[in-house]
């Protein structure tokens, strides 16, 4: 059938951009259009359809039922396109352009270089971004980068994104290497102060909900947004913690200034994945995620492991059963 005019892939990329971002200055930003031009895209394809895809009396604008129902399929239109795409040139004979890439200041730090070093004919410019993990996860959503490596469930269960798992990890407890007194039960150590990581980042979200979870009432010394000011911070006798292998990865060098022990009661981890949308990157999301996880198990972690051997049972990678229920995060 002959298809109208306005009903084509570069209108329902910005139809689906606009449904995305919430609004045409957005997504006309994000596409390095005018705001006019795809205001006019936009009302070129609902006239296309002959229905209205947005409800323009509200504001931000909102999908009508049509709307909703082309904005799933029109998802997988675009994911199909890009794969018939890459298939025609030869899979990965040709390099993305560019190839954008956020996670965690302690993972960007630790993987980062490595990772666009081995991988470096995936695209022609890389750019790797460190942030807090709510950041990168709106990043990924209004597409100014193409896939995040997040410390956090919370991008689970949405429409149009693959998640690949690269490891589960414990969070620990990090003191002073000057304190020698009990470290469990938990209670024993509230008396010295708390150092905290900020609530703006989703790792002092975590840590902050299990504390409430055991009903622990911690006095808070300090709030940092780094794990490097955070651990410093423990080192120089500021108060103790809970961190991660990852965190402490960053760190290393700090450690003869740390003492770091395993949580008994109250033992919570989190996982790492790479999360991308959904047919973007076609087979360079699986090749990333392994690449990111080889270089941790491999070349990171053992370093870690050296100087504190008990952890390396702890980490779980995903091809490995998650064998102690006890490591749930909720596990009390």
């Amino acid at each position: 059938m002959d298809l109208p005019q306005g009903f084509d892939l570069k209108a329902i990329r910005v139809f689906v951009m606009v449904a995305e971002t919430g609004g045409m200055t957005p997504a006309a930003k994000q596409l390095g259009l005018t705001q006019s031009t795809v205001s006019q895209i936009v009302g070129n394809l609902e006239e296309a359809l002959g229905t209205p895809l947005f409800d323009r009396a509200v504001r931000p604008l909102a999908l009508t039922a049509a709307g909703t129902t082309f904005y799933e399929r029109g998802r997988v239109m675009l994911a199909e396109a890009g794969d018939l795409l890459r298939s025609l040139r030869g899979g990965q004979s040709e390099p993305l352009s560019s190839l954008t890439l956020a996670m965690a200041d302690s993972l960007a730090n630790a993987v980062g270089p490595a990772l666009v070093a081995e991988q470096r004919a995936l695209a022609r410019r890389w750019r790797i971004w460190a942030g807090i993990s709510p950041d990168n996860h709106a990043a990924l959503m209004n597409r100014t980068v193409d896939a995040v490596v997040t410390t956090t469930d919370e991008l689970d269960g949405i429409e149009g994104l693959e998640s690949l798992p690269i490891l589960t990890e414990p969070f620990v407890l990090v003191l002073p290497a000057s304190y020698q007194g009990p470290v469990e039960p938990l209670e024993a150590m509230t008396e010295l102060p708390f150092v905290r990581y900020s609530l703006r980042s989703a790792i002092g979200r975590q840590i902050e909900g299990q504390l409430n979870r055991l009903r622990l009432s911690v006095p808070i010394g300090a709030e940092f947004d780094t794990a490097a000011s955070q651990l410093t911070a423990v080192g120089d006798g500021m108060g103790w913690s809970l961190s991660t292998p990852l965190c402490l990865l960053q760190e290393r060098g700090r450690l003869d200034r740390l003492r770091v022990e395993p949580m008994t009661r109250g033992r919570f981890s989190r996982p790492i994945a790479l999360v991308a949308r959904r047919g973007d990157l076609g087979s360079t999301t699986e090749v990333l995620a392994a690449a990111i996880r080889r270089i941790l198990r491999e070349r990171c972690l053992p370093e870690l492991f050296a100087a504190l051997p008990w952890l390396a049972k702890d980490i779980v990678w995903p091809d490995e059963p998650l064998h102690d229920p006890e490591r749930s995060e909720t596990a009390l």
